[in-house]
């Protein structure tokens, strides 16, 4: 008994800490929302493939100068829509409800007389039904809300309604006339992968991408959805298993708030399953200053 006392005290005293640490490391997951079952973060994942191939097999379609959009379909049920959009044919800019109770793209691509609208960020809804933004939203110069300091980040526009992404912790963007506070940031600028999970289910999603200096993207996922892991995934540059070659990257709010309305060209749509508080509007610049 002794004997055998004598080798099961130090294995013990070995297994302790190392249960200690492994306790540490599920407790710090689970914060993080990080599922024990997560995929290898450097591996492309299967789904994300599919539409990579599907998107390789297909083509970009003008619908106006400076505007391409293509659409595909995948076998398992995922339908993306995406629109390039170059920056010196049209200028972005930030729009809230004209009803209390929220608004849908169509509306605001009529009312305005908008080249195309999406969904913005996020928000939430009084008791009473009227709907106001969540994290900082910037409109015509005039702060509305509150920023969140630590996650996501800002997608900001200048006068000249040209975007640009800065991460939360660097603070509000000063000099933005136009901003949408959201998250995650998928793309850090100069191509840096930032998500640190896959855990997330498959939605419907609006996601902001800036290609390059002068051009953009926004890109719809609806049908069966993706994570935000696999559609981020799809931003990356082809080397990495990507397609789109993003610049930098944010997705904005998502599931049944996602929605897109181009005008005339309701083929493209994505229709609205719930009312919003803020769109996300792209409208012709002057002649005169392209």
């Amino acid at each position: 008994m002794a004997v055998r006392q004598s080798h099961e005290e130090p294995l013990t005293r070995r297994l302790i800490p190392a249960m200690a640490v492994l306790c540490a490391v599920a407790a710090w997951n689970w914060l993080s929302g990080v599922p024990a079952t997560a995929q290898s973060l450097t591996q492309i994942p299967p789904r994300t493939s599919e539409a990579v191939n599907s998107l390789q097999e297909s083509v970009w379609r003008e619908l106006l100068p400076g505007l391409e959009a293509m659409e595909v379909a995948t076998a398992l049920g995922t339908r993306l829509v995406a629109l390039r959009i170059a920056h010196a044919k049209f200028r972005f800019s930030v729009v809230q409800q004209e009803e209390e109770s929220g608004e849908r793209a169509r509306s605001v691509v009529r009312r305005l007389d908008a080249v195309l609208a999406v969904n913005g960020g996020f928000f939430a809804s009084s008791s009473q039904g009227r709907l106001s933004p969540v994290g900082m939203l910037v409109d015509d110069g005039e702060r509305l809300s509150a920023a969140w300091p630590l996650s996501g980040g800002f997608l900001a526009f200048d006068r000249d309604g040209l975007p640009n992404i800065t991460l939360s912790p660097d603070g509000p963007p000063e000099q933005a006339v136009e901003a949408i506070q959201s998250r995650p940031v998928i793309l850090e600028p100069g191509g840096k992968w930032a998500m640190n999970t896959n855990g997330n289910d498959p939605e419907r999603r609006t996601i902001f991408c800036r290609l390059d200096q002068e051009t953009s993207l926004i890109l719809l996922v609806t049908g069966q959805g993706l994570s935000l892991y696999e559609a981020g995934w799809l931003l990356r540059s082809p080397s990495w298993g990507g397609f789109f070659d993003c610049d930098s990257a944010i997705a904005l709010d998502g599931g049944s708030s996602s929605q897109l309305s181009i005008a005339g060209e309701w083929d493209l749509r994505v229709d609205a399953l719930a009312r919003v508080q803020n769109f996300l509007v792209i409208q012709s610049r002057d002649p005169a200053t392209q």
